[in-house]
């Protein structure tokens, strides 16, 4: 199965399983102009903001295309990878001044991965192997960015908080075997012409299996969107990742580079983010890395409820 028939057969399950998630939220709100009583045209402003008021169920789906020295001893094509990140986005009142945005990352992963290597049988021959496809639960992120409130207004907004990798996966090569912590940052501008920031994060692990590599994970997500009007925007937000782990270099830095575009939807009555976007990687690891990806992004605008707007707690 090449590339572009893999993509195809995967989209109709993107598809379906965003409309299983949506539905309930569409039907719930049947009756309303707008989730949480606001304007279409404040919608569409607040969405750009990742630390601010709206709930959101944000899709993305990446097919990406992996290669490298290993697949060339084994005689081996490219091979296409799916990682498909549900991603609630969970902002909640904290006290009078402070608010908390929790955002777990569900990813559900579909890989290729070795599951017997032969050794040469002719002299002049290589390795051989069989490849099969794995599909399941990876390894889900928390992360809950902390701000000041006056912190989440644009233009200049940021915030801080710790991250942490769970051993959730369903099988050894959907996920790293280890749990994994350690601090994030957010910062961006939200501007009338430009959106620009960063999502960094990183991972130290701290338990898990011992016959596992341990995790020393730096990710970076670096968003530069150029708004077009007050719906869409185009730009890209690729995730830098560097892996501190392994003892060459060259197997250490995956960067990509990438162009697409974000637009405003309605999904029956609910108003949600569509976006395509189209990265290549111009470093990546020598012996297997990703290449290039195509990324699809849906996100719906849920109603927040009345609790997460009330203090929790007393005023710190």
């Amino acid at each position: 199965m090449n590339r572009l028939q893999y993509l195809l057969k995967c989209l109709p399950l993107y598809a379906t399983l965003m409309g299983v998630l949506i539905a309930p939220v569409a039907a719930a709100n049947a009756e309303d102009s707008a989730p949480g009583g606001y304007t279409q045209e404040q919608i569409n402003e607040m969405i750009n903001n990742p630390l601010g008021e709206l709930w959101l169920l944000f899709g993305q789906s990446d097919f990406v295309v992996y290669d490298g020295d290993a697949l060339d001893l084994l005689d081996e094509d490219e091979k296409v990878m799916n990682f498909t990140l549900i991603q609630p986005v969970l902002p909640m009142q904290l006290t009078e001044n402070w608010k908390t945005i929790f955002r777990p990352t569900i990813p559900i992963v579909s890989v290729d991965s070795p599951s017997e290597i032969y050794p040469p049988t002719e002299p002049g021959e290589g390795f051989t192997a069989d490849f099969d496809r794995t599909t399941g639960l990876g390894d889900i992120v928390l992360w809950a960015a902390l701000a000041r409130n006056d912190w989440t207004k644009p233009p200049n907004i940021f915030g801080f908080g710790p991250t942490i990798m769970l051993d959730t996966a369903t099988d050894d090569s959907l996920g790293t075997g280890k749990w994994s912590a350690g601090p994030m940052a957010t910062a961006f501008h939200i501007g009338d012409e430009w959106i620009y920031g960063l999502i960094l994060q990183h991972w130290w692990s701290f338990a898990g299996d011992s016959d596992r590599q341990d995790v020393n994970l730096t990710d970076l997500q670096y968003v530069l969107r150029y708004r077009v009007n007050s719906e869409t925007n185009i730009g890209f937000s690729p995730n830098i990742r560097y892996n501190w782990e392994p003892d060459s270099k060259d197997e250490r830095l995956s960067l990509p580079i990438g162009i697409g575009f974000d637009t405003m939807v309605k999904l029956g009555p609910i108003p949600a983010k569509f976006g395509l976007e189209y990265q290549y990687y111009v470093e990546q690891p020598d012996a297997f890395g990703p290449q290039w990806l195509v990324r699809f992004i849906l996100s719906p605008v849920v109603p927040a409820p009345a609790f997460s707007k009330k203090p929790m707690f007393g005023d710190l």
